[in-house]
């Protein structure tokens, strides 16, 4: 387990709120927001993100 915040964390967030003002869509930087800042379980998240990019 990290001790530090990793790289990119609270860029997810700056980029997501960019995101939500431009009203654009962005699949993988919401799925990785929703790991990080809503608690979302990886696999699963990740297992969508692959079926909508299909």
């Amino acid at each position: 387990e990290m001790s530090m915040i990793a790289e990119g964390y609270y860029a997810t967030k700056s980029a997501y709120i960019i995101k939500q003002e431009k009203g654009s869509r962005a699949p993988i930087l919401e799925t990785i927001y929703a790991v990080l800042y809503e608690n979302k379980d990886p696999k699963s998240e990740f297992k969508k993100l692959t079926e909508l990019l299909d």
